[in-house]
C-alpha cells in the first residue's frame, strides 16, 4: 500500500489554484462593488475568501505529507529550511517591489512605511501597529510561518507516537504564555481559532492512507456539497462587512467544508490528461498569483475611479479581463523567475548536504 507521503500530491495542486483563484475573484468584486453600476449582493463578494480556508487546510496536510507522517526520520532543520526557501523569497521580493512603488508614489501611496511595520513584515510577525503589514494578504502567512515553527519544534521532539497530540499542545499554550508574559497583541493573533484549519489539516493526513478513493462523481458531489455550505455561510454570517467570517465564525463554518473538499482530492492522480497538467501548473503559481494579485486590483480601482465604464456589461467584461492578466500574469513569474530560483535554491542546498571530497 502507497503511503500518503509517497503519493505526490496531484488534486491539491488543483485546489490550490481554485483556492487562489478564489480569493482573486473575491478582490475583484469587492473592487467592482466600488462602481454605481454593479450590483454584487455581500455573500457573493464574500464567498470568494474561503480559498484562505482551504489554503490552510491543505497546507496542515502537506505538513503531514512532506514530514511522512511527522516520522523520525525527518529533519528539523531540513523541513523548515525548504519550507523557508519556498514562501519567503517569492514573498521578500514581492515586498520589496511594494516599497519601492510606495516609495516612488506610482502605487501603494496608501502603505504606512513605518521601521516597526517593515520590521514585522520582513519577519512576517503579527502586526502590532494600526497600518498593519504592508502586503495586506501576508497575514495568511503570518499564520503560515508560525505553524511551519510548530511543526518544527515538534520534530525535535524524542516521541514519535506523540507529536500530533504534541502539535495541538503548542497551538493551545503559546497564545497562553505569550498572554502571560505581556505579549498580547502576539497571543491574539496565534490564539485565533483559524489555527484549527491546519490541525484539519494534519488529520486529514493521519487519516489519508485510509480514506476512500472516491471517483469523478463522488468528487464532484463532494465540491457541489462544499460549494453549497460556503454560500451557506456567506449568507448566514453574522458580519455586514464583505471581506469574510469573523473567525470564531470561520473556523467551523469554512473549516469543515474546505476539510471535506480537501478530502476527496487527496488521493486524485495525474492521468497526462491536458487539463489535469493545466491545473498543476496554475497550482504550482498558485501563491505567486494570491502574493501579486493585488498589483491588478489597484489597475482595476483606478479603471472604476476614472469613470471608464457606463454599463455593468463593460464593467464585468473588465472585471474578467482582469482576472485572467492576474492568472496570466503570475503564471510567467512563476515560470521564468519563481521557478528557476527555487530550483537554484534546492540545487545549492543539495551541494552543501553533500559531503567534501579530499
Amino acid at each position: 500500500m502507497r503511503t500518503a507521503h509517497q503519493t505526490k500530491l496531484y488534486g491539491l495542486q488543483h485546489l490550490r489554484f481554485f483556492a487562489a483563484f478564489a480569493v482573486l475573484a473575491h478582490h475583484i468584486l469587492e473592487e467592482a462593488s466600488g462602481s454605481p453600476l454593479a450590483h454584487v449582493a455581500p455573500a457573493l463578494q464574500r464567498v470568494g475568501a474561503c480559498g484562505v480556508d482551504i489554503f490552510f487546510v491543505i497546507s496542515g496536510l502537506v505538513m503531514w505529507h512532506t514530514t511522512g507522517g511527522f516520522s523520525s526520520q525527518t529533519s528539523a532543520r531540513r523541513f523548515i529550511s525548504r519550507r523557508l526557501t519556498r514562501i519567503i523569497p517569492p514573498y521578500w521580493t514581492y515586498l520589496a517591489f511594494v516599497v519601492a512603488l510606495s516609495c516612488s508614489g506610482i502605487a501603494f501611496r496608501h502603505v504606512q512605511l513605518g521601521a516597526t511595520g517593515i520590521g514585522e513584515s520582513l519577519l512576517l510577525l503579527p502586526p502590532t501597529t494600526s497600518a498593519g503589514l504592508i502586503v495586506g494578504v501576508s497575514w495568511t502567512l503570518v499564520y503560515e510561518l508560525y505553524f511551519y515553527l510548530v511543526c518544527a519544534a515538534v520534530l525535535c521532539l524524542p516521541w514519535q507516537r506523540y507529536r500530533v497530540a504534541s502539535i495541538v499542545a503548542l497551538i493551545v499554550s503559546v497564545p497562553i504564555a505569550l498572554k502571560m508574559v505581556g505579549a498580547d497583541a502576539q497571543a491574539q493573533y496565534y490564539g485565533s481559532p483559524l489555527v484549527n484549519e491546519f490541525l484539519f489539516g494534519v488529520f486529514l493526513g493521519s487519516l489519508s492512507i485510509w480514506l476512500p478513493k472516491p471517483g469523478p462523481r463522488m468528487r464532484w458531489a463532494v465540491l457541489m456539497a462544499s460549494i453549497a455550505l460556503f454560500w451557506w455561510a456567506a449568507v448566514a454570517s453574522p458580519d455586514e462587512a464583505t471581506f469574510g467570517l469573523r473567525p470564531s465564525f470561520r473556523w467551523w463554518a469554512w473549516g469543515l467544508p474546505a476539510a471535506l473538499l480537501v478530502s476527496a482530492y487527496v488521493h486524485t492522480e495525474d492521468k497526462g490528461r491536458r487539463i489535469g497538467r493545466a491545473l498543476t501548473v496554475l497550482g504550482d503559481a498558485s501563491y505567486v498569483l494570491y502574493l501579486t494579485h493585488g498589483l491588478w486590483m489597484i489597475v482595476f480601482a483606478r479603471a472604476i475611479k476614472s469613470g471608464a465604464f457606463h454599463k455593468p456589461l463593460s464593467l464585468y467584461l473588465a472585471a474578467s479581463c482582469v482576472a485572467v492578466l492576474a492568472v496570466v500574469f503570475a503564471l510567467g513569474i512563476h515560470l521564468y523567475l519563481e521557478k528557476p530560483t527555487l530550483a537554484w535554491l534546492e540545487g545549492k542546498r543539495s551541494r552543501i548536504r553533500q559531503p567534501v571530497l579530499t
